[in-house]
């Protein structure tokens, strides 16, 4: 019997000493691609979309978001000149507070001069009170001898009136009446006379 021949199988038979072909695995910048700029673009597409729905413009929200920005630095400006003005008002507060000190150890200064003036002034008052009584108890003392000089009798008025001090004689001799002034002076010395006359006449005078 004749043997049957078998029919070669289709497809190519792997040949001896080469490999299969081995899959290139995708690089960084691929991964980076498909993970973060394509999910990017994505939702930036979409952002886009819904802003022009809303009808919101997206180049005045970016002039607002610069507005922001120069309004903040423009911020940090005046804060720093409202720092400035802040020590510049401090330093004028030091110089009145030294001015309103200055001033107020002036009024003491003042004041306690002005009580030094009171107490001196009451202590005067004092004095001239003491003054007045004296010459009102000489006065009165006076009064009393003149009184009792005008009932004595010249004969004895003379001598007593000579033996006092010259001016205590003048105040009382200025004081008698003018007829009994004139009858002590007869019976007086011609010498005490004279100078009793001229003592009266200067006190008269002044």
């Amino acid at each position: 019997m004749a043997q049957t021949k078998k029919k070669p199988t289709k497809g190519k038979r792997p040949t001896k000493g080469v490999e299969p072909a081995q899959e290139k695995k995708p690089g960084k910048f691929q991964k980076v691609f498909f993970w973060f700029i394509i999910p990017l673009l994505f939702a930036s597409a979409i952002l886009l979309i819904i802003l022009q729905i809303t009808g919101t413009n997206v180049f005045e929200k970016a002039k607002d978001l610069a507005g922001i920005t120069q309004s903040a630095d423009k911020k940090g400006a005046t804060n720093d000149n409202y720092e400035q003005q802040i020590v510049s008002l401090k330093s004028q507060l030091q110089e009145k507070d030294a001015e309103i000190k200055m001033m107020q150890d002036q009024i003491d200064e003042q004041r306690a001069r002005a009580k030094k003036v009171t107490i001196e002034k009451k202590r005067l008052n004092k004095e001239i009170r003491k003054l007045k009584s004296a010459e009102h108890d000489a006065s009165a003392t006076i009064d009393s001898l003149v009184a009792t000089y005008e009932q004595m009798r010249p004969k004895s008025a003379a001598p007593a009136l000579v033996a006092l001090k010259d001016s205590e004689a003048i105040e009382i001799m200025r004081r008698l009446k003018t007829e009994t002034l004139a009858a002590i002076l007869e019976k007086m010395s011609a010498d005490d006379a004279a100078r009793f006359t001229r003592l009266l006449a200067e006190r008269t005078g002044n």
